[in-house]
């Protein structure tokens, strides 16, 4: 039986969650029985880990809608080598979707990322008017599968759920960096003063302004609290002006971009995920996997994960003033915090393993082409 030959197929390879997925996959999959290979419209660091870990990555460049010479190289690339096409973010799809057409690649598998909060009519229409080209859309939560159908109009059967996986290990949480960077931020080691943290893209749908609003709403009224926040995106001058000028930014530590997050969760006490929308939430369950409690938004995809009451609580999406209350409520209780982070590690552990994900896609990819390879 010859290895069955699958392109993912991303819009960016910037350091996100879809992208992060995409690394998973492709360097755990079983190289015995698949020939891996990973293709962008754009390029970032995801594509150096990608290429350090024996994947073939192919950046296309596109610098536009109207790029064509790029489509052209992606129907060369994908024409003759490639079985099974699986894409990633609206972009991507919509172009692999003509670029596996015109290179005659035999099926076409599709994963939303995300419970899409913004009008985006177009998008869902072009899911139910090319329902035909795609063998499965596999959804990353439950949520995202029920709003996709919903809106796109298209039967149960059309989809496949398989959350994002954690490498709960890799989150354990790391004494040692919770006592070098708390001692470099100047805060104290014990339970005494908390500091949340937040970590994730600094833009509009993951809710970072709800997020400072809140903090700013503390301090107004005399209850100021630390925060650190890790990220970088299009609202970074935002948050750099509030950390150097706004009510309470006094309190706040901004680090841009970090590489070993594990040791920012450690640090932390809590994480706050204030999102307008979200698909899995990846931040959330890492901070899980790193025995943390999770304050976050009550929308599709976060209360998949973050059980209210049980591992965290859900906070109405955008109301500032609700989040300041639940951020005052879970710092005062020390051991609701520690109850609920150890419960968000043992779910995570039983219920969200890397292996479990890399193994339904597996089994889906054969489901789909094994007829390809004999299984």
């Amino acid at each position: 039986m010859r290895r069955l030959r699958v392109c993912h197929l991303i819009t960016e390879l910037g350091p996100a969650g879809a992208e992060r997925c995409v690394y998973e996959l492709a360097r755990r999959v079983d190289r015995s029985r698949f020939d891996v290979q990973v293709a962008a419209l754009r390029g970032g660091a995801v594509a150096d880990w990608l290429a350090a870990a024996g994947v073939p990555v192919t950046v296309l460049g596109v610098r536009g809608r109207w790029d064509v010479s790029k489509l052209a190289l992606l129907v060369e690339l994908l024409r003759g080598r490639v079985d099974l096409l699986h894409t990633h973010l609206f972009h991507a799809d919509l172009v692999g979707r003509v670029a596996a057409s015109l290179a005659a690649v035999p099926h076409l598998v599709h994963t939303v990322h995300t419970a899409e909060g913004r009008f985006r009519p177009w998008q869902f229409a072009m899911a139910r008017l090319l329902a035909g080209a795609c063998d499965r859309i596999i959804c990353v939560s439950p949520s995202v599968q029920r709003l996709h159908a919903r809106r796109a109009g298209l039967p149960a059967w059309r989809y496949a759920v398989i959350p994002n996986g954690i490498d709960a290990d890799a989150f354990a949480h790391d004494a040692e960096a919770r006592r070098r960077l708390r001692q470099q931020w100047g805060l104290p080691q014990g339970d005494d003063q908390v500091l949340l943290a937040y970590v994730g893209r600094l833009d509009h749908e993951k809710g970072i302004d709800v997020l400072l609003s809140a903090v700013s709403h503390l301090a107004a009224r005399g209850t100021p609290v630390d925060l650190v926040i890790a990220g970088d995106g299009p609202q970074r001058r935002v948050v750099e002006n509030f950390v150097a000028h706004g009510e309470g930014g006094s309190r706040c530590r901004y680090l841009g971009h970090v590489d070993e997050v594990c040791a920012v969760l450690s640090a932390a006490d809590l994480l706050v995920v204030p999102s307008r929308w979200e698909g899995f939430a990846l931040a959330a369950a890492e901070a899980m996997a790193c025995g943390l409690a999770v304050i976050g938004s009550d929308v599709p995809g976060l209360r998949d994960l973050v059980l209210d009451g049980r591992t965290g609580l859900l906070v109405e999406r955008a109301d500032g003033v609700a989040l300041a209350e639940t951020i005052v409520r879970l710092s005062a209780d020390a051991a609701a915090r520690r109850a609920m982070g150890q419960a968000g590690r043992e779910r995570i552990v039983r219920e969200y393993p890397l292996s479990a994900m890399v193994a339904a896609h597996e089994r889906l990819y054969l489901d789909v082409a094994g007829d390809l390879v004999g299984r």
